[in-house]
């Protein structure tokens, strides 16, 4: 009787233990440092295949500046023991600063049916715009003056040429403070009455095409917190 509940309970066991992953990648997220001049970056994940096979249904990378491919002409069904690579294909486009991609795996299987992989890119911001690439003002507020603070983060001076807003609302101003190196842009909005919505696009003579326009967004947006409950 004893033994016979060993086996039973062993067997129960058993089948509480997870099946193993189709699909062993030794890295799930790759961290990429680029370069200025860089306008696309191509990220592999090698992978070993389970005991039991895999066979993947579908796959994609949900965002357009990511495209991913499959080794073997993008074959799905593969033999145990067999290594294969998922690779993305990345397009920088206008992104800077640190960005997380995903490609995801759909798998024909009840208890790992995705997996996730990761890109994790280190795009350079040559000029970069703090506070942050927008300024709020809550509506019916006080239109008081706030500045954009764009420092260049590079071992070659860059300057601003040219600034130009969308909306005559702001009214704004670039000083310099270190040519090549330092500028405020200073925004004043000349009525919060009324919600509103603004760009300031910045021309520079940076050597690297995507790194010649910039942007900043100015916005009147409704009371936030406590001013929004008086």
């Amino acid at each position: 009787m004893r033994k016979k509940l060993r086996w039973m309970l062993a067997v129960l066991a058993a089948g509480t233990v997870a099946s193993p992953a189709q699909l062993v990648f030794k890295e799930k997220l790759k961290e990429l440092t680029v370069t200025p001049d860089m306008e696309t970056a191509t990220v592999e994940f090698p992978f070993t295949v389970g005991p039991n096979g895999a066979e993947i249904t579908a796959f994609d990378a949900p965002c357009t500046c990511l495209e991913a491919k499959i080794s073997d002409n993008g074959r799905l069904v593969w033999k145990p023991g067999e290594k294969g690579v998922v690779q993305g294909l990345f397009s920088m486009g206008n992104l800077k600063g640190k960005t997380d991609k995903m490609i995801v795996l759909r798998m024909k299987s009840p208890t790992l049916p995705i997996v996730k992989l990761v890109l994790r890119l280190n795009i350079p911001e040559l000029v970069k715009i703090t506070p942050g690439p927008t300024l709020f003002w809550d509506q019916g507020g006080k239109a008081e003056t706030k500045t954009f603070k764009l420092t260049v983060q590079h071992d070659k001076p860059i300057h601003i040429v040219d600034t130009s807003g969308t909306n005559e609302n702001f009214a704004f101003e670039l000083k310099t403070i270190r040519k090549g190196w330092e500028y405020d842009l200073v925004v004043t909005p000349k009525s919060l009455v009324n919600r509103a919505f603004g760009l300031i696009r910045i021309r520079t003579d940076s050597e690297f095409a995507k790194h010649q326009r910039y942007q900043c967004f100015v916005v009147v947006r409704r009371p936030q917190g406590a001013a929004a409950q008086n």
